[in-house]
């Protein structure tokens, strides 16, 4: 048994001293305190008031709740009042928080102080500050974290990288011993990924051509001439076919700069092999397309998207133009200097708007004028080739001689529109020349015919005293026959007009008149109106017709004006008259009636996007403070515009009233 410490008094020093000599190294290493049963501290070390940044007197007579960091649960503070309040000693690692608001850690023993029942009246902390072990700890394992994050990273991209990845493990006979393949690897080979791990495998896929050049670069690598290569190659596919790759080796060394393992990367470069057949081949035949091209009849032209529209290249059948291929290489002629100078701005134009399309192609008819003066109507096919940035860069053209097919087709054209001339102009003296004066309202008008006759038909006419009747039609169809049935339809709506009243009457009369003319598969659409300028109210109605526009002059949404039934035609009587319904509203000052034709919202643009009726009402809000007889100009301006580079399939008709 060993022997028992000696007793202070029996060391040479007395309790006292003993007592002041354990303060004074506690002060020094730990934090002490001294709470009463409840937890009030009444004692507080200077290591404590150091550690925590308060002063002994904001310490005394508070709680640890003053140094509390929020880190702990409650039930950890439970579980440690527990175990105290049971006299028993506590231990535990805990985060207290300065008075400056930084955490600092502690190892904390507690340990209860019975009075003479055995309850405790005291409670006595002894604490270490482990706040730079902790941040250690939490450093550490943020590292270890971060590593294996690391090496999960470069696993994946090992698995998954877009190149074959393989490495070797080299023996001891300087011979490949075990080879770890990525997928890609396996999949430019066709292996499994146990077939890609035997390294003879491998090597009996490579191309039996490629093996000579390969053997030599690592017998290189061997003798330690450079520690990497790169060189292209072929195998053979598990499914037969040949693959070409660029591998790239790079081997490490061991302290005696012997090979302890070798990487290799393969890229499948296949599809870049066979491109570069594919242009060796072209380029073999460029000469004979050459030939080919300059004994065309047609002229192939390359130039250049910039002013002047500079060539770069030209076939030499531009020799029937009376030109040579040198006069414009040499920049002495450009292409745009021989088209004709009435045609410069419209093949321009077309170009533009081609170009905003991203068209990959278009075709052009214009004039050339020759170097003797003389002009020549040609067909323009082009190609059009763009940068990265999707940029037009130039245009490739096939132009061709259709002089003589453009002087038949002209006069054909002649022919043709003598008649059409004549139909257009019966047509024209059809529609309102002047609008009557009406007092109160006043009327204007927009016709666009696609052809020189049409099927869209507009009219004012009175229908009784202070009454007037306003009307838009639409055939469905186009031409002579077109024209008949709307020269049929105003007529027929004029006799049955006068005197009615009732907008609905009208049209069922209409509808039974014209129904047993009408050809299959023909209709027509109407909006028809009845203004009564003692109340100012519009009674109507639309059959299969584009509801009216009515844009208030004290602002708000446009009004759809939509109460209708079925078109005209469609039905002898019966389906038609019980479908039918006739809508009624007021105008006020300033308010504009809009009735319009499909051809105008249904009119598009070079990329198919329609005018369509929100690009209307903007364009009749636009132009509401011009007086009414300057607004279909403004409106039929705007709407060319959006629709330079589109077809025009369907007339344009429009018809505005407004009250004064």
């Amino acid at each position: 048994m060993p022997d028992p410490l000696p007793t202070p008094r029996a060391a040479g020093f007395d309790d006292h001293k003993l007592l002041g000599w354990l303060r004074r190294a506690v002060d020094e290493h730990a934090i002490l305190t001294i709470t009463d049963a409840q937890g009030v501290i009444v004692y507080a070390n200077d290591m404590f008031c150091h550690v925590s940044g308060y002063a002994r007197e904001e310490l005394l007579g508070q709680t640890h709740r003053v140094v509390k960091s929020g880190l702990h649960p409650a039930e950890f503070f439970a579980d440690m009042w527990r175990t105290i309040n049971a006299g028993r000693v506590w231990h535990g690692i805990l985060c207290n928080r300065t008075k400056s608001g930084a955490p600092y850690w502690v190892e904390s023993t507690i340990v209860p102080l019975p009075d003479a029942a055995g309850r405790p009246q005291f409670h006595l902390a002894l604490r270490t500050d482990v706040t730079k072990l902790k941040r250690a700890e939490t450093e550490r394992a943020t590292a270890e974290s971060e590593a294996r994050q690391v090496h999960e990273q470069l696993r994946v991209f090992y698995e998954h990288a877009p190149i074959g990845i393989s490495w070797l493990e080299w023996g001891q006979d300087g011979a490949g011993d075990i080879l770890h393949p990525n997928r890609r690897f396996c999949e430019i080979l066709g292996f499994t990924a146990e077939e890609a791990r035997d390294f003879n495998n491998v090597r009996r896929a490579t191309h039996p051509d490629d093996l000579a050049e390969q053997d030599a670069l690592i017998a290189s690598l061997q003798r330690g001439e450079g520690d990497s290569f790169t060189m292209e190659k072929r195998y053979r596919h598990a499914q037969g076919h040949i693959v070409w790759c660029r591998m790239t080796i790079a081997v490490l060394r061991g302290p005696d700069r012997r090979i302890t393992h070798q990487f290799a990367m393969l890229e499948d470069i296949t599809a870049r092999k066979q491109a570069e057949a594919v242009l060796r081949d072209t380029l073999r035949r460029t000469e004979e397309l050459e030939r080919i091209v300059n004994r065309s009849p047609s002229v192939a032209v390359l130039w250049k998207a910039a002013p002047g529209w500079p060539v770069e290249f030209v076939s030499a059948s531009i020799r029937q133009f009376g030109y040579a291929p040198e006069d414009f290489i040499s920049r002495r002629f450009s292409f745009q200097g021989i088209t004709h100078p009435d045609d410069r701005g419209r093949v321009r134009a077309e170009m533009d708007a081609h170009a905003a399309a991203s068209h990959g192609e278009y075709a052009q008819e214009y004039r050339l004028v020759r170097a003797d003066g003389s002009v020549r109507w040609v067909d323009d096919h082009t190609v059009v080739r763009y940068d990265a940035q999707g940029q037009v860069t130039h245009h490739e053209a096939l132009i061709t001689d259709i002089t003589a097919r453009k002087e038949a087709e002209e006069r054909e054209r002649e022919r043709q529109e003598h008649d059409l001339r004549l139909a257009g102009d019966v047509q024209h003296h059809l529609r309102p020349h002047a609008f009557p004066d009406i007092g109160e309202a006043e009327v204007a008008a927009l016709a666009q015919p696609s052809a020189h006759i049409g099927g869209d038909y507009y009219d004012v006419l009175p229908v009784g005293a202070r009454r007037w009747g306003l009307v838009i039609a639409d055939v469905a169809g186009h031409g002579p026959a077109a024209a008949l049935m709307m020269a049929a339809c105003r007529a027929t709506l004029r006799q049955c007009a006068d005197g009615e009243t009732s907008p609905a009457a009208v049209v069922r009369r209409v509808n039974r008149a014209l129904h047993g003319d009408m050809p299959g598969g023909m209709f027509i659409t109407m909006f028809y109106g009845i203004l009564d300028l003692e109340t100012n109210r519009l009674r109507y109605v639309r059959v299969g017709h584009e509801p009216a526009l009515l844009l208030r002059a004290s602002g708000g949404p446009a009004e759809l004006l939509r109460a209708g039934g079925l078109a005209l035609g469609l039905d002898a009587g019966p389906v038609f008259d019980t479908t039918l319904e006739e809508g009624e509203t007021e105008l006020m000052s300033g308010d504009l009636l809009a009735l319009y034709t499909d051809g105008i919202t249904e009119a598009a643009d070079a990329q198919g996007a329609e005018f369509g009726r929100d690009r209307l009402v903007a364009a009749l809000r636009a132009h509401g403070d011009r007086p009414l007889a300057e607004m279909p100009a403004a409106l039929e301006s705007g709407l060319d515009q959006f629709a330079a580079a589109g077809a025009r399939p369907d007339d344009r008709t429009l018809l505005l009233a407004r009250l004064r």
